[in-house]
């Protein structure tokens, strides 16, 4: 591998053996015992009652285990002979959501991955005994627990609360655990048995990176077609050749080689013995390994992925049944150990695995090595049936001595540093809801910068859930276990879930052998870590964090439940987002329109305007007269109880060719960033925007931010920007420049609108979801539109996390049939875009120049406003979706809150051109209500109706053409 020591510190059941400490032990034993609910589950559901449980530290009755719980879910460490979860359960019906033990964290610091924590040992992986925990072995290279201190939740960052929100509560309530574990007194002749890395201790011999010709490779051609070739179009190392024929390179190998190995891409190479792969050549024997990529006949259909030749015999089935495919490249390699050659591959980033093991005749060095297409025996010979002309690539070939003493003085030196290093585990559990998150801190307490490549924060192995034998090449039919993972490192997308896979990493576990999948790809394994890792440099007697991961166990696969669980989740880990002023998106700067703008929202009961998009508003420009203009607006507003804010673009642009980022495979701008081609929030250009941005709020008093395309996940392979030192950490370091200028916002009280996910980093909304074009469709369409997307967009996001998009002006086209201006003209279409959204929850960017144009106008909206508001704290509730807007039908969502006199509220509409009377059932569940609910339509007189045993009511409802009605639930 190019420049790297990177080993896998692996397991060993030797004599090596480290228990935690006696003093840790103690301290454990001073734990309250767990007990009641915190191990039975409370009694009452927790989405519709308020939990009166407090999260907690317990320990296990025999002291061997600490407990973390809050009567909704728990999760078990056992803490001897080191740290590692044991148990995480779902305490309501007592669901065991792991089946086997991993590390607490794994950390790969100076290129060298380690453990933290984690035991060893399990015998089947589908399920853990209880007795089995007692026999389970620490591994003598993982971090040991040394400590654990036990508090209350902090702040991940300051919150100015300076507008109305319904949940106030930050840091969340709740319980803090930190686990702190440092490197046991490692022996170097120990590692130097059990590293899987190719250059720990010894000294490269041979390497060809196939950059350039190489004179010390002998080539091997097929002869069977005229193209065939090793070095395709000017490119060495690239394979051109009939799919069944031999084309390969030949190193001689010098003595005392240790191992060999190579990284290859197979292309589009389909072979099953004629696979590309490695040889190892000696006088009287040829050991082959290569990759099974398909079969000679055609497409491959079977599990047995690697194939190894000893020199009389072909195993076809090396390594038994795994789930990879070779869409990427692939290190293969030859571990040469007395008489036995260790044959292990891995995908390129990943750890080895031994798949086959090779006696051999007597112990002497292999005299040369191949590496390509080698041939059934590695002999060059052509199949008989040579096949269709494929195209792969190797990549990279090594050859490493054995262990030399000069790189034992350099292990010797890395260990010491890793002696000098605490890394911490932290967990926090909340109160009344079943989230625990989790990171990883890392103090470096040695006298040298250490660089940390890579942290997976968290590492868990869940029971399978709907496992199938196998999927056909359907991935849409894997179904992953019922937890939702969520993390602070997201964007790219307005979902959750979606923006957060950059940092969640589903996977299949190729050790758990007894699965029924017969190609062991069951979703049943999740890791949390950066995409592309992080690689930052920690100085001396300074720490980093890692991301923060978000574990949300789920009691329910019913969409609504599963849907209520995500929204009360994030209400409470950023409870900002229940901030939802009402704000105007002006489309203007002029001081005439902008003071009209603001005597408007006094009037109406708006409490924001935003300098829109188009507003000839510019954030960057720092020259005193525009911020002295602008400044003049907001002690204006302020007068007017208005608080003023303003749009600003960042990715969907090009600054310069030395500040956008660059494309790692043109060393240009342009080509790959998600918008096309986008700034680096790195560069000098990206530091000073940030700057700008804060020097603007700082003078101006503005309070309100709307972001478009905020980073969107680019990485740069700049090497001069400021702000990362190259391709590597240009991803976290663009993300954490990003986030923390949110997060600074977030302490100055300053509302943010940003296009996508980052509500854990400050962010108060997002689009609920729409297309632009579809604002030019005649205003009928638009509002189907409207509530579809609202529909569609409040599964996973509460009203005030969402904003919607009501044009005022011609947006895109359209012409008069899909304007509202003048708006007097279409009242009647202005109010039902308002109450769509606002009897919703969700404010609209209502954008355009003015709210209203006469006094009917005028009369309209503020009707609007104030029904909002009178009904504010429900309308802003929870939402229950009950029948998607289609046209054809009234179609109907109802918000719940079990805390309020309004329980429910219940919003009709009625997209025809004829009055709908029908009855209609309400679930109601989620109100509380358990017996009889009071109804008054448009708050009018109350009808009492019985709740059938599903929860239900079923009543009748009347709605006007094109229009609306809404029922109060108490």
């Amino acid at each position: 591998m190019k420049n790297k020591i990177l080993f896998i510190l692996a397991f060993l059941v030797t004599c090596f053996y480290t228990a935690v400490g006696q003093e840790v032990k103690n301290r454990v034993n001073a734990l309250p015992v767990v007990e009641g609910a915190y191990t039975n589950g409370i009694k009452n559901d927790w989405l519709v009652h308020k939990v009166e449980t407090k999260s907690g530290v317990f320990r296990s009755k025999d002291g061997k285990d600490i407990v973390l719980s809050n009567g909704i879910i728990s999760r078990t460490f056992r803490i001897s002979p080191n740290a590692a979860t044991t148990s995480f359960k779902i305490l309501s019906d007592q669901e065991e959501l792991i089946r086997a033990v991993t590390p607490e964290a794994t950390v790969q610091i100076n290129n060298f991955n380690v453990e933290v924590g984690g035991l060893k040992g399990q015998a089947n992986l589908a399920f853990l005994y209880t007795d089995w925990i007692d026999s389970l072995k620490a591994s003598p290279f993982a971090f040991s627990l040394k400590n654990f201190s036990i508090g209350k939740p902090e702040k991940r960052f300051d919150w100015k609360q300076i507008r109305p929100a319904s949940n106030t509560n930050w840091p969340p309530k709740g319980v803090r655990l930190q686990m702190d574990y440092a490197m046991n007194d490692i022996p170097v002749d120990a590692l130097l048995k059990l590293s899987s890395n190719s250059e720990t201790g010894r000294e490269r011999l041979v390497y060809d990176d196939y950059t350039s010709l190489n004179r010390e490779r002998i080539i091997k051609i097929s002869n069977s077609h005229p193209r065939s070739s090793f070095i395709n179009e000017g490119k060495p190392g690239e394979i051109y050749t009939p799919k069944n024929t031999a084309v390969y390179a030949e190193y001689k190998l010098p003595e005392n080689v240790g191992i060999v190995e190579a990284i290859i891409d197979p292309g589009t190479d389909e072979s099953s013995s004629w696979g590309a792969g490695l040889a190892l050549v000696w006088k009287n024997q040829i050991i082959k390994f290569n990759m099974r990529t398909g079969t000679e006949e055609g497409a491959n259909t079977t599990p047995f992925k690697f194939l190894v030749y000893d020199g009389k015999n072909e195993n076809t089935r090396a390594g038994f049944k795994q789930d990879v495919t070779f869409n990427k490249p692939w290190k293969l390699r030859f571990r040469i150990k007395g008489n036995d050659v260790y044959c292990e591959a891995a995908p390129v980033g990943e750890k080895w695995k031994t798949l086959h093991t090779v006696s051999l005749e007597n112990n002497s060095s292999p005299i040369a090595a191949r590496v390509g297409k080698l041939g059934k025996h590695a002999d060059g010979k052509d199949n008989d049936v040579i096949g269709k002309i494929v195209r792969l690539k190797v990549q990279e070939f090594a050859v490493y001595s054995t262990v030399k003493e000069e790189k034992v003085e350099e292990l010797k030196r890395q260990l010491n540093i890793l002696n000098d290093i605490t890394i911490s585990v932290n967990y926090e559990l909340y109160d009344g809801v079943p989230v625990l998150s989790k990171w990883v801190t890392i103090q470096n307490n040695s006298s040298e910068e250490i660089i940390v490549n890579n942290i997976v924060s968290e590492y868990l192995k869940f029971a399978d859930y709907k496992p199938s034998g196998g999927y056909k090449g359907h991935p849409e039919f894997r179904k992953k276990p019922n937890v939702y993972l969520e993390t602070d490192y997201a964007f790219g997308n307005q979902n959750g879930e979606i923006a957060s896979s950059s940092s969640v990493h589903w996977g299949t576990d190729q050790d758990y052998i007894t699965q029924i999948s017969w190609n062991q790809d069951i979703l049943n394994t999740v890791q949390i870590y950066p995409e592309h890792e992080y690689h930052v440099v920690v100085k001396p007697k300074e720490e980093m964090e890692s991301i923060r991961g978000f574990i949300l166990p789920i009691d329910s696969r019913e969409e609504e439940r599963r849907s209520l669980h995500i929204r009360k989740m994030k209400r409470t880990i950023a409870p900002w987002i229940t901030e939802n002023p009402m704000m105007f998106h002006l489309t203007s700067s002029k001081p005439e329109e902008v003071k009209n703008a603001l005597h408007q929202c006094n009037e109406v009961g708006y409490e924001m305007l935003n300098f829109s998009f188009g507003s000839r508003l510019n954030m960057e420009n720092n020259k005193a007269g525009n911020l002295a203009k602008f400044k003049d607006y907001a002690v204006y507003a302020d007068r007017l109880g208005i608080k003023l804010g303003g749009y600003s673009l960042f990715s969907s642009r090009r600054v310069s060719e030395k500040d956008d980022v660059i494309n790692p495979q043109t060393g240009k701008r342009g080509g790959f960033a998600r918008f096309g081609n986008a700034p680096c929030a790195g560069s000098e250009w990206g530091l000073e925007y940030f700057g700008k941005l804060i020097q603007f709020f700082n003078e101006t008093g503005f309070k309100t931010f709307t972001q478009d395309g905020p980073y969107p996940g680019d990485v740069c392979a700049s090497t001069t920007h400021p702000g990362h030192n190259g391709l590597a950490d240009s991803q976290y370091k663009q993300w954490e420049i990003t986030t923390d200028f949110y997060k600074w916002c977030k302490s100055e009280g300053i509302h943010l609108r940003l296009p996508d996910h980052y509500f854990l980093t400050g962010g108060n909304q997002t689009a609920v979801g729409y297309r632009e074009n579809n604002w030019s469709l005649p205003r009928r369409e638009q509002l189907v539109h409207t509530r579809q997307n609202i529909f569609d967009g409040t599964w996973e996001k509460t009203p005030g996390m969402s904003w919607s998009f009501v044009p005022l002006l011609q947006y895109h086209g359209g012409g008069a049939a899909a304007t509202i201006e003048p708006l007097n003209e279409h009242l009647d279409h202005y109010e039902m875009m308002l109450v769509s959204n606002l009897g919703m929850g969700l404010q609209s960017v209502l954008r355009g120049k003015r709210l209203y144009d006469t006094d009917e106008t005028k009369k309209m909206v503020q009707g609007v406003v104030k029904w909002f508001k009178k009904y504010r704290a429900i309308l802003e509730s929870d939402i229950i979706h009950i029948r998607r807007a289609d046209g054809r039908d009234l179609d109907y969502m109802m918000h719940v809150n079990p805390e309020l006199k309004e329980k429910g509220f219940l919003l009709v509409f009625n997209p025809t051109d004829n009055v709908i009377k029908k009855k209609i059932k309400v679930p109601l569940y989620y109100t509380g209500i358990t017996e009889t609910a009071n109804i008054r339509e448009q708050g009018n007189q109350s009808i009492s109706y019985q709740l059938n045993r599903e929860y239900e009511i079923e009543i009748e409802v009347e709605v006007k053409p094109n229009w609306y009605n809404w029922f109060v639930i108490e």
